[in-house]
Formats: C-alpha cells, structure tokens, sequence
C-alpha cells in the first residue's frame, strides 16, 4: 500500500504538479466549462452558417432549427467536447507530470476486468433508473426547470428518431464517452485524489459528471454513474473501461430510443424486486472486481 501511494505521488512531477490541489481543480473546471461552451457555440453558428440558417432562427425557434439540423448541433457539441474538455485535460495532465498518459491511466485493460465493470454496468442500470424517475419528481425553479425545458428539446429529437443513428451514436455515444472520460475520470479524478484521497476524488468525479450535464432532473442517476465509472477507473488503473463503460451505457439509451418501445425508453416506474434483485448482482460484481485488485 505504502510503495502504491508513492507511486502514485511520483506522477505528480510536472510544473503544476505541487499546486494546491483544489485551486487547479477550480482553474482547470472552469476553463474547460468556459471552452466547451465558447467553443461548441461558434461551431454551431458556423456549421448553420454553412447550411445558410441565420443566427436569429437559433434564438427565436431552435425547436425547428433542431428538427432541420440536429446533427450539425450534435457534432458543434462534440468539438466542443474534444477541444474544450478533451484538450484541457490533456493540457492539465501534461503541465503537472512528465508522464501525462500514464497521469490519465491511459494504459491497457483485462478481459476479465472490462467483463465485470460491464456487467456491472447492465447490472446498475434499473437502480440509475429508478433514481431518475425519482429525481424528476424533484421540484426546480423556473430558471432551472427552463434549462432543463432545453435540454429536453434535444432529448426528445433523438427520441423521436431525429437523424442518422451511426452518425448519432458516433455524436452522442463515442465522443462523449472519450472526451469527457479523459476529463472527469482522468485528469478530475486523479487530481482530486491527491488531496482528498481515493474515496473523495471517486465522490468529486461523480459528482461533478452529474452535474455537467446541466439537467438537474437527471442529476442524481448520472452522479451514481460517475460514481461507477470513477470507481473501475481506480480499482483497474485503466481508463479504458470507464471509457468503454461510458460508451455502453450512452450507446444502449440511444439504441433503446431508436427501436425500443415509449414504455422502455421513458419508463414511469421500476418494479421494487429488480431494484432489490439489481443491487444485490451489482454489489456481487463489486466484490469479485475488488478482490481481483486487493
């Protein structure tokens, strides 16, 4: 344990790397936030731009620019994710150690360990759920509940069929599984476990995640799926698996929207005994992946 915490400490060598863990937690959130925004804007209006829709039309009816042009929407969000919250994370990683991939976990995984954080995963699913319908009952302000009214504005277009789904799969389900990975699970998580150790960088990370989606109705099931995917990221020293992870569970709601039935897709409730059942076959996947890394 003790020649673990050193190595894990040794990383920390680059320019930043003795910072005060929480100031470059701060810098480095909010730039990426600022960034993701600023840039995923632009490339907005430039990508309507290029198909000739006015900038107003954004303003003034963005349900129907949405309809016409959802992709081009969803791919100025996916520059945004790469360059503002991807490049930041490997701008961060880079300034404090000399070794930012191994900083980030990037490095390989097992079958058996990728196996289990997936079943894991599918296992999770009907308690993430039930936290969702539950988290919706929630009551929100009217300018928290007018955020949300937007965020649903595009939800609901891809419910509804709304563009190619290999084109949104690649949009909606591979680079946010890559990018926001990259920042939350390995530069967020990494940075916050220095100061505030294993157990409170894998709390920061979730909860963090959950947050950042800016739909506070769904908040709390995408904080325990932080949570999870922080987990595996430190019990298997791989970003990969979150990564993989991440990928599943965004690449499944989309298939699920895409073929599946209103009832599977936006469910009213979760039947008490496959949220017991659930729990008890997630908790099992936990321990055989805990004690694979004692």
């Amino acid at each position: 344990m003790v020649d673990h915490l050193r190595e894990e400490l040794g990383v920390f060598d680059g320019i930043s790397g003795k910072w005060p863990t929480f100031a470059v937690i701060a810098l480095w959130v909010t730039v990426g936030l600022i960034l993701y925004l600023i840039i995923g804007n632009l490339a907005s209006i430039l990508m309507l731009e290029l198909k000739g829709v006015p900038l107003q039309d954004l303003v003034t009816n963005p349900e129907a620019v949405l309809q016409r042009h959802g992709s081009q929407l969803l791919g100025a969000n996916a520059i945004g994710l790469a360059l503002g919250l991807g490049g930041i994370a490997l701008l961060a990683s880079w300034l404090d150690s000399s070794r930012p991939l191994e900083y980030l976990r990037m490095t390989g995984c097992t079958p058996k360990d990728l196996g289990l954080s997936c079943i894991g995963l599918f296992c999770l699913l009907p308690i993430v759920l039930s936290l969702g319908i539950l988290n919706e009952k929630l009551p929100l302000p009217e300018i928290l509940q007018q955020m949300e009214d937007q965020q649903l504005v595009i939800v609901e277009w891809l419910s509804s069929g709304g563009g190619n789904f290999w084109i949104n799969l690649v949009l909606v389900a591979i680079t946010p599984a890559l990018f926001e990975e990259v920042f939350f699970r390995g530069f967020l998580q990494r940075r916050a476990e220095r100061s505030m150790g294993i157990v409170g960088g894998i709390l920061l990370s979730g909860i963090l995640f959950g947050l950042f989606h800016l739909r506070l109705t769904q908040a709390l099931p995408l904080a325990v799926l932080g949570c999870y995917m922080a987990y595996v990221t430190w019990r298997t020293g791989s970003l990969m698996i979150p990564i993989v992870v991440h990928f599943l569970n965004n690449g499944l709601t989309l298939a699920v929207s895409e073929w599946g039935s209103e009832s599977l897709s936006d469910p009213e409730t979760i039947p008490w005994f496959m949220v017991v059942v659930s729990g008890i076959l997630f908790s099992v996947c936990i321990i055989f992946l805990h004690r694979r890394h004692e």
